[in-house]
């Protein structure tokens, strides 16, 4: 009854004897109340076949204890032009020009990449790794003949940036000025020791950003023109620090045709050499057959 202390035989525990024996042996220890029958109680769990709970997932503080090399950014890829999307057929009185790319498909530019150096003076050093390129961008066009004034745009790629100008506080600079070296001058000469004017850390001076100097290219990219005759051009030009464009490498070929419904094949390179050396040529343009033709035996 409730409020009365029971007086009958102990209750039957369900824990079999060999367990609580184990429990007691192994578990039940540091005076810690409840331990024991905590034990005995996930060994009964395992011996029923009924799994534990499962442990929580890794918290951000077990993150930051991974090895510094799994959390390390992945390198910048270059950057890659992309063939634009043309419809599966041109507009009617259009025809397609498919430019086909041989070479590597890859062009690079370097820090210094002016195509006319000034020429050195008589005792002056030339300044190591200074910066002059600031971008590049490439572009393809069409002119149409009859009508040379005006320039059908068929691609412009972003501006692909190669440097900035930043603080030379923010570049480690050097800002003393650069220690004097003996020079060696003809005969005659005066020997006038070249002068380094010291950059102070407001000075802006040009970072070279080398993760985009080179950019790669498709096998094929394909446009639609008015049916006539055209001449291609394509051309990489440089941004310089002060803002302006100007040409650098450059490729055209003249004549090329183009007709309504029909495919113009032109076969180009675009090559990467060693040194600085590189390629941008149109090798020849042709009408492909046209599919819609009569064969030779006129069916």
């Amino acid at each position: 009854m409730a409020g009365q202390a029971w007086t009958g035989a102990s209750p039957r525990s369900i824990i079999p004897d060999f367990m609580k024996a184990r429990s007691a042996r192994n578990v039940a220890h540091k005076g810690r109340r409840h331990r024991g029958e905590l034990a005995v109680a996930v060994l009964l769990l395992a011996v029923l076949g009924v799994e534990p709970a499962t442990l929580p997932e890794a918290s951000a503080a077990d993150a930051s204890s991974l090895p510094p090399e799994s959390m390390v950014p992945p390198a910048p890829r270059p950057p890659e032009i992309r063939a634009p999307g043309v419809p599966a057929t041109p507009a009617p009185g259009q025809g397609r020009l498919a430019l086909h790319i041989g070479g590597n498909r890859r062009w690079c530019t370097f820090p210094d990449d002016r195509l006319l150096r000034p020429e050195e003076q008589p005792g002056r050093l030339e300044k190591r790794n200074e910066v002059f390129t600031f971008g590049y961008k490439f572009t393809l066009a069409a002119v149409k003949r009859g009508d040379a004034d005006t320039v059908v745009m068929l691609f412009e790629s972003p501006a692909y940036r190669t440097a900035s100008w930043r603080p030379a506080s923010k570049v480690a600079a050097n800002l003393k000025a650069a220690p004097r070296a003996t020079i060696i001058v003809p005969e005659g000469e005066a020997n006038r020791r070249p002068r380094q004017m010291p950059k102070s850390p407001e000075t802006m001076v040009a970072l070279w950003e080398p993760q985009n100097r080179c950019v790669g290219f498709p096998e094929e990219m394909n446009f639609d023109l008015d049916a006539g005759t055209y001449d291609i051009y394509a051309a990489f030009d440089l941004l310089k620090g002060d803002g302006t464009w100007v040409h650098r490498t450059t490729g055209f070929l003249t004549d090329v045709p183009v007709e309504a419904a029909r495919r113009t094949r032109l076969d180009g390179l675009i090559n990467m050499g060693s040194g600085s050396e590189r390629q941008v040529e149109f090798l020849s343009s042709s009408l492909e057959p046209d599919p819609g033709a009569p064969g030779p035996s006129g069916s």
